[in-house]
């Protein structure tokens, strides 16, 4: 006979273990769960990634956007802080004899949330072909270029975002245009060669102190130059090559050192380059392409091992057009003389150039410029007029969109 106390105890047994029972099924339920769940992520993360790597990319696509108030070319185009872009300065359809006056002083706002362009302060001074650059601070400088009679001049201004209006600032030292600017990493600016009048070249460059509002000598080239490319390498230096004069080309390279003040030579571009395109990629070398004489070829310069090398040609040759580097990586190439409407795009991971979409508009001497979302603005330059066929300088503006 069994006693109530073995019962108890029995009971007591069966209890617990149908307990233990449960717990394992449970925690083994979660455990495989949780390893599902694992493997899930894992597979859906290995399906994310190898479709991001097998995605190609894409050559985009033109559209249209607003016309600027001011037909322009050879003008500066700047992105503000705020998102903004302001075009400004240029040549503009100007009177029947190229005595008379082209340049503009007039400047614009495009906003890329509208697609509209707004009027922009006037400029005090006309400008054509001058340089201009975004300021550390958020101002945007405006140098030199051509007023009256296409005289260089020595005259600066600086516009102020916050304040929606141009100062006048100190002087150059030398008057120029077709000329090249650049910001350095202390914000200061390095103006390099240009024309002055009577097409007399000029080997000199002057630094200007946004903080101090003077200018300071930045020596000589070795060789004097305009329509050349000034590009900011990733160690500081400058890079300034080919350019030459409106019937001549060099190979020539030039590299400034703003720590020392001093200007040495680099090597040598493998053929002669003007009014070409410079870009600096993502990994630090330099993209030079096409330029006058219908070179198509385009070549890499790598700072640290100062060595060119040639990476092909684009579809066609090209001079006056622009270049610039778009948000993954790649270089986007538009336009050119003749009102080229092809376009090329670089891949620097293989080095080569692949056909991009053919641009809305046939233009060279235009410009560029990369919005905050990645879209590229394409503003203005020669083109051909829609009505007569005539040539003429354009009010046309359109949109690159990956």
């Amino acid at each position: 006979m069994i006693t109530r106390n073995r019962i108890h105890v029995l009971f007591i047994s069966c209890v617990s273990l149908f307990i233990v029972f449960i717990l394992g099924c449970s925690a083994d339920g979660e455990s495989n769960d949780l390893t599902e769940a694992t493997s899930s992520q894992d597979t859906q993360s290995n399906i994310n990634s190898e479709g991001d790597q097998a995605k190609p990319l894409g050559s985009g696509k033109f559209s249209d956007t607003a016309k600027m108030a001011y037909a322009r070319g050879w003008h500066v185009t700047v992105k503000l802080n705020d998102g903004r872009v302001i075009s400004m300065a240029g040549k503009s359809r100007g009177g029947a004899s190229a005595w008379e006056p082209s340049g503009i002083a007039d400047s614009e706002f495009y906003d890329p949330n509208t697609g509209k362009w707004s009027e922009a302060p006037l400029m005090r001074d006309i400008r054509e072909v001058p340089s201009g650059n975004l300021l550390q601070d958020g101002r945007v400088i405006i140098i030199g270029g051509a007023a009256v009679r296409q005289k260089p001049q020595t005259t600066v201004e600086i516009f102020d975002p916050n304040s929606n209006s141009w100062t006048v600032a100190a002087e150059m030292t030398t008057p120029r245009w077709r000329h090249r600017s650049v910001v350095l990493n202390d914000g200061r600016v390095l103006v390099v060669a240009g024309e002055r009048e009577d097409t007399i070249l000029v080997p000199e460059a002057e630094i200007y102190d946004p903080e101090t509002n003077t200018w300071s000598d930045a020596g000589s080239l070795q060789v004097k130059r305009a329509m050349h490319t000034l590009t900011l390498l990733n160690d500081g230096r400058a890079l300034v090559v080919g350019g030459g004069g409106r019937d001549s080309k060099t190979k020539v390279v030039e590299i400034y050192d703003p720590e020392q003040n001093t200007w040495t030579l680099g090597a040598e571009t493998n053929v002669s380059h003007s009014a070409h395109t410079a870009t600096l990629l993502s990994d630090g070398r330099v993209l030079v392409t096409g330029g006058k004489g219908k070179v198509a070829k385009g070549e890499v310069y790598d700072p640290e091992a100062d060595t060119w090398t040639d990476v092909g040609e684009m579809t066609e040759w090209r001079a006056e057009h622009a270049a610039i580097l778009l948000a993954d990586g790649r270089v986007l190439v538009t336009g050119g003389i003749g009102k080229v409407d092809s376009t090329d795009i670089f891949d620097p991971k293989t080095n080569t150039f692949s056909p991009g979409p053919k641009s809305l508009v046939a233009r060279y001497a235009h410009t560029m410029t990369l919005l905050d979302d990645g879209r590229i603005l394409i503003v203005g330059g020669n083109s051909t007029d829609v009505e007569s066929g005539d040539r003429a300088i354009t009010t046309e503006v359109e949109i690159w969109t990956p």
